[in-house]
C-alpha cells in the first residue's frame, strides 16, 4: 500500500466521495444549509443547482399514473416526460378547481385544499378511466383537458372555448357550419384573427397540438371520412411532394389527381372540368374520403407566383396560391405527425 502512488488513491478517494454525495446530496445540502457559502459550493461540486433543487420541489405534486406534475402553491400544472397529455397541456397553465368528487372504495381523510381537490379528480379520472381537469392559461383563457384511458391510444385532448364551439358543430353534422369555425379556429390559434387570413408563417408555425385536436375531432365525427390527416394520405398517394423544394417542382397534374379524388372539382354540362364553388360542395357523409374541411380561404395570403406551370388537364384552371397553401398546410400537417 505505502508503493501505491498518492495521486491514485486520492483519485479513488475523491471518487467515491463524489458518488456518496450524489447519492446522498439532499441531506448532505440540507446539513450545510447553515452556510449558504458552502451550500453554494458542494451544489456547484455535485451538479446540483439551485434551479434543479427548485424542479424537485415543484414536482411533489407527481401524478404517477399519468405523469402530471402540479405545484401545489401555485397550482401550475405541467407534464412529465412519456405524458400522454405531453401535447394537451402546455406552459403556463394553472388548475381550475372544480368541486371536490367523491372516489369509490377511498376514504377521503384529506383536508380539502385546493391541491387534495385536484389529487381526488386525478384519482377520479383514474379509476374511472376517462374525465377531464379544467385549466387557466397566462391569457386568463379556459380549456378543458380530456383524459381517455379506456380507448386503446389512451389520448389526453385540449379544448379551449372555441375547439369545443367546433366540437359541437360536428357532432351535430352540421359540416358546412364546422368547416368555417375551423377556419376561424386556425386564425385564432395563429393569432390572424384580426387580419382575417392566413400567411406562409402562420401556416410554417401552427400548433401541433391544435391541429392534432382538429383532426382527431373531424376524423370521430365523420367515422373516419374527412379530416387533415385523411387529406394529407390522399395528397401524397397521388405523388404530390411536401418536402422544402416542393414549390419549386411542381406537378400540377398531381395536383389535379387529388382535387379530383377528393371531389373539389366536376365536369360541367359541356364535358369540361370545373372547380365546385364553396357552395357546390356536399356538406355531408355522402361526400368521398376527404372531401372536408375544404377551408376556401386558406390561399386567401399566399403571393402570386410567376414561375408555376399552371397547366392543367382539359385546360382546368390553377391558382398558384391555392397550390402554395396546399403543400404548405400539409407539410406542416406532416410535421406534426397527423
Amino acid at each position: 500500500m505505502d508503493q501505491f502512488p498518492t495521486f491514485i488513491i486520492g483519485f479513488f478517494t475523491g471518487s467515491l466521495i463524489t458518488v456518496y454525495g450524489t447519492l446522498t446530496q439532499m441531506d448532505f445540502l440540507s446539513y450545510l444549509n447553515t452556510d449558504q457559502n458552502i451550500l453554494k459550493f458542494y451544489q456547484e461540486l455535485l451538479g446540483f443547482s439551485t434551479d434543479s433543487l427548485e424542479q424537485n420541489r415543484q414536482y411533489r405534486g407527481y401524478i404517477e399514473k399519468l405523469n402530471i406534475s402540479v405545484n401545489p402553491n401555485t397550482l401550475n400544472i405541467s407534464v412529465l416526460p412519456n405524458s400522454i397529455c405531453e401535447a394537451a397541456i402546455l406552459e403556463g397553465d394553472r388548475v381550475k378547481i372544480l368541486p371536490s368528487v367523491e372516489v369509490i372504495g377511498k376514504q377521503n381523510s384529506d383536508q380539502n385544499t385546493e391541491f387534495n381537490l385536484f389529487k381526488q379528480r386525478i384519482s377520479k379520472i383514474i379509476s374511472d378511466g376517462f374525465g377531464y381537469i379544467e385549466v387557466v392559461n397566462p391569457e386568463n383563457e379556459l380549456a378543458l383537458i380530456e383524459i381517455n384511458l379506456l380507448n386503446e391510444e389512451q389520448n389526453c385532448v385540449r379544448k379551449p372555448k372555441y375547439i369545443q364551439e367546433l366540437e359541437k358543430l360536428l357532432e351535430q353534422k352540421k359540416w358546412k357550419d364546422a368547416d368555417q369555425k375551423t377556419n376561424q379556429v386556425l386564425l385564432k390559434i395563429t393569432n390572424r384573427e384580426s387580419v382575417g387570413y392566413l400567411n406562409e408563417d402562420a401556416i410554417k408555425k401552427m400548433s401541433c397540438p391544435y391541429l392534432r385536436t382538429i383532426d382527431q375531432l373531424w376524423k370521430k365525427y365523420s367515422g373516419g371520412l374527412f379530416g387533415f390527416s385523411v387529406q394529407k394520405r390522399i395528397f401524397l398517394e397521388t405523388e404530390n411532394q411536401i418536402e422544402d423544394d416542393a414549390l419549386t417542382r411542381y406537378d400540377p397534374n398531381a395536383y389535379i389527381h387529388f382535387a379530383d379524388l377528393v371531389r373539389w372539382i366536376e365536369s360541367s354540362k359541356n364535358g369540361k372540368e370545373k372547380w365546385k364553388t364553396y357552395d357546390e360542395m356536399t356538406f355531408s357523409l355522402e361526400a368521398p374520403e376527404g372531401h372536408l374541411p375544404r377551408l376556401n380561404q386558406l390561399a386567401k395570403g399566399m403571393k402570386m407566383k410567376s414561375n408555376y406551370q399552371l397547366v392543367s388537364p382539359n385546360n382546368l384552371p390553377l391558382s398558384s396560391q391555392e397550390i402554395q397553401a396546399r403543400t404548405l398546410f400539409f407539410a406542416r400537417v406532416d410535421t406534426c405527425k397527423l
